[in-house]
This record gives C-alpha cells, structure tokens and sequence, in this order.
C-alpha cells in the first residue's frame, strides 16, 4: 500500500511537470512574445524550474523510507539504485552544461562563432542545467527526509578526518599537510565506511561547488524577470564561471582518485562491492612509519549499506 502510495505521488509529479512544461513550451512558440530563440529558452528555464525543483523533491521524499538489501555473498551494497540513477543523472547534466557554459564565456572573450545559432548553445546548457537542479533537489530532500549523514563529518571529528585524509595524500603532501593542521601522524585512524578523502575532502567540495553554481545559475537566470542589481549579477557571473572551472577539477580528481581503484566506479554502476575490496580501500596502503592501526576501530561490522 505504501508502495503503490509513493509511486501514485511520484507520477503525479511527474504528469504535473509534463503538463506545466507542455503549457509553458505552448506559450514560447505562440508567437505572442517579440522574444528571439535565445531569451525564449531563458524564459522556459524560469517558468520550469518550480515543476523541476517539485518533481526533484517528491522523488527525494518518496525514496527517504525506502530500505534496500544491505549485504550478499560478501559484497556489501555501497549505493541504492535510487543513487545510482541520481548520480549518472547529475552526470549527464554536467555534460551538457559545462562544456556549453565554457563556450559561452570563452565565445563571447575570443569572438569566435559556431557553425550553428547560439542560442541552441543556450538551449542545451539549460536543459543541462534542469537536469543538474533536479538531482540537486532530489539528493537535498532524500537527505533531509531520511536523516542520511553517513558522508558528513560528525561535530568534533573534523580533526580526526582530516588525520585520515593525510594517510592518503601523496609522500610530498603529507607532512606539510599534517604540519599546516598540526595533526598527529603517529597513529592512523580507521575509516568505518567511506574513505577519509571523500568524507573530508570529496563530498564537502562537491557540496560547495554545487551549492555555488546553483545559487549563482539561479541569479543570472532570474534577471530578466526581476531587476537584479549589476554589481550582484557581475558577482554572480563571476563566481558561476569559478563554479564551473571548480567542478572541471573536482571531475578530473575524482577520475583520478576512482580510475585506480575499480571497484568503486563499478559500485557506481551495480551498488555493490566486495567486502574485501572495500575493506583494502578502507584501510589503505601501510605508510613508512606508521602505527598499527587500532583492532577496536577496524571495519569488521561497520561495511553497511548507504543510500547516500
């Protein structure tokens, strides 16, 4: 019954977003507005972002009380299905969006023109852009919903996190790392469930770079239905174009940091992964010098499910 309830509210959403964008697309190509193909498309992303924002929320609230099957045959669910679509969706979002955006901002410095009209340029980054806000909206009310923290760093953990982020940075990064922020590196600390880098590093960064390109996205979106202040939508350009240099990095890093150990990009594909597997990269590879880790503190009933 609950079941059949969840997916009832999931379609109405989602009947409710095709009906808002069917009238809204109805509207631009009326004719009634002197607007060109370019300030057309801006208008449509505005008109359909509650519809996309709404549908996002729904879907994020309908998964929160789903439970999934935590364990199997030794491998040990790292991600629902609900993440993994979530995550190739937000994917394909950036896709589309950071390479139109790019050419927006380079285009318009280097005077350079494509082959085509621009404003299908426009067309794609924001069809990106939605794709981006919805995963966004769905992955903030699934988190809000379900009481899902197991990415963020407790109160009063921080420095005990970023002691196991030192153990994985490379021999010349370590010590000035660990020096800068006065850590201890006698004794490395366990990692129960994700590593050190994608709790103190990876997922804090991926969280501001989203929270700014879709705060600074929203203003420059906005400003032709309200009058935004020019020094703001200057602010807001500026930072967007930081966003999206910052988002370049964090893909190229987290490439660089998943590339080497297979098992988690075919978690982000599966869900799943070995318990041996996931207990090396927890661990990590011994450091000349180090400690022997606590056995209180080692992962040995803590390799549980996420829905992160």
């Amino acid at each position: 019954m609950v079941s059949a309830i969840k997916a009832i509210l999931v379609l109405a959403g989602i009947a409710l977003a095709i009906g808002g964008a069917m009238i809204i697309v109805t509207q631009a190509a009326s004719g009634a507005q002197p607007w060109d193909p370019e300030l057309s498309d801006n208008f449509v992303f505005i008109k359909s972002l509650p519809f996309v924002l709404g549908v996002g929320v729904v879907t994020g609230l309908v998964r929160s009380a789903r439970r999934v099957e935590e364990a199997r045959g030794g491998q040990v669910r790292r991600f629902s299905a609900w993440t993994i679509v979530g995550h190739w969706l937000i994917t394909i979002g950036f896709v589309l969006a950071l390479p139109t955006g790019v050419w927006q901002y380079l285009g318009g410095i280097t005077d350079k023109h494509l082959p085509f009209p621009l404003y299908l340029v426009y067309r794609v980054h924001y069809i990106g852009a939605a794709i981006v806000l919805f995963s966004v909206a769905h992955f903030l009310a699934y988190w809000w919903a379900s009481g899902e923290r197991s990415l963020w760093v407790g109160r009063g953990q921080w420095r005990r996190h970023l002691t196991g982020l030192a153990f994985e940075l490379p021999a010349a990064l370590r010590r000035p790392f660990a020096a800068r922020l006065r850590l201890d590196l006698s004794r490395r600390p366990q990692a129960t469930r994700w590593t050190f880098y994608e709790t103190a590093f990876s997922f804090p960064t991926w969280s501001f770079a989203l929270a700014l390109i879709t705060v600074t996205g929203l203003v420059k979106a906005l400003r032709y239905l309200y009058p935004i202040p020019g020094p703001l939508l200057y602010t807001a350009s500026t930072l967007h174009v930081a966003a999206m240099g910052l988002i370049l990095l964090k893909v190229l890093d987290h490439l660089r940091y998943t590339l080497p150990r297979w098992s988690l990009m075919r978690a982000m594909v599966t869900g799943w992964i070995s318990e041996g597997a996931l207990r090396r990269i927890l661990i990590g590879p011994k450091v000349p010098g180090e400690a022997t880790s606590d056995p209180a503190a080692a992962p040995v009933g803590a390799l549980g499910s996420s829905e992160r």
